[in-house]
């Protein structure tokens, strides 16, 4: 009997093992580990320069790391600027140093406290793991920077010393330095970055050599530079168009003049953030970099823009440029919608009715707000159909880029009356009568079919498009579509292609600017430019920049069979380098050159724009 009892429990334990082998493993929760450095009132604060580092249980899934699910606002709600790095099981955000004497135009401000937000679940657009996990939960960290009471002992500013083993030095220039006459700024370019609190007019000696007499800067400023040995910076110098004597009154400078620049010793020297000044070097002991002055503005080896009315990004159905109003400019428009719904481009055949949940086509589930769904693009390939659903209500889709249909787009609507305009309408007026609206900041490209399930009277439209951009019409439209398009600029056809039969309206105006709750970038590259034969280079000339257009530059060889055109293989195009008003770029001779131009979108916030961009020669 024993033995047999024996037996039956030495049979249940086996079996009651193989149930727990055979069950699925619990998944653990993907959850935040720790911060570096830790965070929290009884931490030490932040200097200015120190980045975050939030570390996770499991690796991160890169592309699920972005401005909305990691966040730093300051005690406003305003987003901080930062750059955002993702390693495998970590995210930094790297704030953007201080470059002013007074070291407040950096991200964080000497004193203020910060909150770093992480989103979690339930959000969708929360931070995930690699294998798709939501983050478990938010997370949210208070981050104070120190004051100027509070400087650990030991450092001479609130800027951290830089952990790297490159000596601080004066980098000197490649080529001879020529300074046109009429806009004299000088170009010191380091290896380390600047203490901007040690940035005076008694760091250097400026001296006119054909009369040795020494002259006043008009103003000194640390920028930063991509020619610069990362993490180096600039120093640039303003002489201003009459330079001052440092013994009072002012000189002309004239062609053929030369000037040299001197780093002085002693009280007032430049120093980098641990407060060590630059080594000698070329800048010293007798050694001084110097400038040739040329006569005028020197010779233009590009300039934009031409004939071009937009410019668009790697993506052109982003939001882009355009050029308007002798302005390069962000193309937004308020009636286009915040763009809070990301890219509309589905994989699969989709439904889209007001309040109901869709596949945006990245797994992003997401609803309309209302009647409106605002997007940033829109992208319907072949062989996918989209139906519109207006049966509950109407249905306005907006794009703040540009829409390409490509596959097909069933309408379920009501048709509503045609109204007959003789002048330019509001377009919001237009949306507003419409049952279903198809409205975009960009262009509008058909090459597929849009049609009606309904049978549209003659004194009706089933649908009406209004257009900031062009319409390139080469698909099918439904009878009696209303056509609403912005005045173009000048010389420039609103409408490309077969309009068949739809009904044209006078132009429709637009609202400039970006709507409520809008947040995103604007991206757009010039067209290619070639450089003469002779040229390896120059100085970038950005006329009349608003605060907030960054532009960086980019350069392509010829291409090796047509030539006269630059090679559009990607892996020949060197990577974007920014860069700022009077930075020299270097490349190969007769290479074709353009520029890159980003800018952030924020409801409340000036619309960066610039009347003209140059290289011009050095």
């Amino acid at each position: 009997m024993r033995a047999a009892r024996r037996l039956l429990l030495l049979t249940l334990t086996a079996a009651a093992a193989a149930a727990c082998w055979r069950s699925p493993p619990r998944s653990r929760p993907f959850e935040v580990v720790r911060t570096s450095p830790a965070l929290g009132s009884a931490d030490a604060p932040l200097l200015l320069n120190d980045s975050i580092t939030v570390y996770f249980s499991d690796p991160v899934q890169p592309l699920s790391v972005t401005e909305d699910s990691v966040t730093l606002v300051d005690d406003a709600g305003r987003r901080v600027p930062g750059a955002l790095r993702v390693g495998a099981n970590w995210v930094t955000f790297e704030p953007e140093p201080p470059l002013a004497a007074d070291l407040g135009d950096g991200s964080f401000r000497p004193g203020a406290t910060y909150r770093l937000l992480v989103a979690g679940s339930p959000r969708s657009d929360a931070l995930r793991a690699t294998d798709g996990r939501l983050l478990a939960t938010p997370s949210t960290w208070q981050v104070r920077i120190a004051a100027e009471h509070q400087r650990p002992p030991g450092l001479v500013s609130l800027l951290r010393p830089l952990a790297v083993e490159m000596p601080f030095l004066l980098r000197p220039p490649d080529l001879p330095q020529r300074l046109p006459v009429d806009a004299p700024r000088l170009l010191l370019h380091f290896t380390l970055p600047l203490l901007p609190t040690a940035v005076t007019p008694e760091a250097v000696t400026i001296r006119l050599l054909r009369n040795l007499a020494v002259l006043q800067p008009r103003g000194l400023r640390v920028v930063t530079s991509r020619l610069d040995q990362f993490p180096g910076c600039t120093l640039e110098i303003d002489l201003g168009s009459q330079p001052l004597l440092a013994k009072g009154g002012t000189v002309a400078l004239r062609d053929g003049d030369y000037l040299s620049v001197e780093l002085n010793q002693g009280p007032g020297v430049l120093t980098d953030y641990a407060g060590s000044p630059v080594l000698p070097g070329m800048s010293q002991s007798g050694m001084a970099l110097w400038w040739n002055v040329v006569e005028g503005s020197s010779l233009c080896l590009a300039e934009w823009p031409g004939a071009e009315t937009s410019y668009v990004g790697e993506d052109p159905l982003q939001p882009a440029f355009e050029v308007r109003g002798g302005l390069i400019r962000p193309r937004v428009r308020v009636e286009a919608g915040d763009g809070s719904l990301g890219v509309f481009r589905p994989q699969r055949d989709t439904r889209l009715c007001p309040g109901e949940v869709f596949d945006r086509g990245d797994g992003q589930l997401v609803r309309s707000r209302g009647a409106d769904f605002p997007f940033l693009a829109i992208d319907i390939a072949a062989g996918v159909t989209v139906t519109v659903d207006a049966s509950k209500g109407p249905v306005h889709l907006l794009a703040c880029g540009s829409v390409r249909i490509d596959g097909v787009v069933e309408l379920i609507d009501d048709p509503v009356p045609l109204r007959v305009r003789r002048f330019e309408t509001q377009a919001r007026e237009l949306l507003a009568e419409a049952t279903i609206a198809l409205l975009t900041a960009g262009d509008l490209h058909l090459t597929g079919v849009v049609r009606s399930q309904s049978r549209t009277p003659t004194e009706a439209s089933p649908l009406s498009v209004l257009c900031a951009g062009q319409m390139h019409l080469s698909g099918e439209l439904p009878f009696h579509t209303l056509l609403a398009i912005e005045s173009p600029p000048a010389g420039n056809a609103a409408i490309l292609g077969a309009r068949g039969q739809a009904i044209v309206a006078p132009p429709v105006v637009f609202t400039y600017g970006v709507a409520e709750g809008a947040d995103f970038w604007v991206r757009g590259s010039t067209p290619w430019r070639q450089l003469p034969s002779d040229r390896d280079g120059g100085t970038v000339q950005l006329v009349d920049v608003k605060p907030g257009l960054a532009v960086a530059w980019q350069s392509a060889p010829m291409d090796p069979v047509a030539t006269g055109e630059p090679d559009r293989r990607v892996a020949r195009h060197s990577q974007p380098q920014p860069v700022l008003d009077r930075d020299a770029i270097v490349t190969g001779a007769g290479a074709f050159v353009r520029l890159g131009l980003a800018a952030h979108m924020q409801h409340g916030t000036a619309i960066p724009t610039a009347r003209e961009l140059r290289l011009i020669d050095r």
